[in-house]
């Protein structure tokens, strides 16, 4: 897990480089299905100003846990379909593991939809997600990168591929980190997870 963690967070910081977006001090960001506050701390961490990070969640105790753990960064219960934040009001919006969990492709349109609603024009959105689907997981698909080219036409794409699969990562983790961590980055086809980077 942690391993999977810091990956993502190496992989997701180079995409912030890249973009130009070095000092987070005055980026404007907002964390559609932000969970208990993990990755607005992590910016929290680089340097983002506490008063420009925002999370919404529907589930109350998650964002309850994100207000005692950051008090100082805005945690509301809401939906990602009526985001309470003006047009263009954002410098970056992300998504953690939100459109895979929407089966429905035009309910996944229309969140994508008020994402890019609530984007400065010169705005970038990071998505990471499931790009596999789980044969026994009816609740769930995965996001290639072709539903992502859908979601949002007229964007320019970057998109990495992450995380060992995870049957094979709890066998191997255990007993050899490097040997994982050699799997995962030769053997492309064994990756679950994929980072989305968009910019207009």
């Amino acid at each position: 897990m942690l391993l999977n963690i810091y990956r993502f967070h190496a992989v997701a910081a180079a995409c912030l480089h890249r973009a130009g977006l070095d000092d987070l001090s005055g980026l404007r960001v907002l964390d559609v299905g932000c969970g208990s506050g993990g990755w607005l701390r992590q910016l929290l961490a680089w340097g983002a100003s506490a008063q420009n990070l925002h999370g919404v969640d529907l589930l109350s105790d998650r964002i309850d846990r994100a207000r005692r753990l950051a008090p100082e960064i805005d945690h509301r219960v809401g939906s990602g379909w009526q985001l309470p934040f003006d047009n263009a009001a954002m410098n970056l919006v992300t998504a953690h593991t939100v459109f895979s969990s929407i089966v429905n492709a035009d309910a996944r349109q229309s969140l994508a939809a008020e994402l890019v609603r609530v984007l400065a024009p010169q705005g970038r959105i990071l998505i990471f997600d499931f790009r596999i689907s789980h044969p026994r997981n009816r609740d769930a698909i995965g996001i290639r990168k072709s539903e992502i080219r859908r979601l949002f036409p007229g964007f320019q794409l970057y998109s990495r591929t992450l995380e060992l699969a995870p049957p094979l990562a709890r066998r191997i983790v255990p007993v050899s980190p490097v040997l994982a961590m050699m799997l995962e980055a030769s053997c492309p086809f064994l990756r679950t997870h994929a980072l989305y980077f968009l910019q207009r």
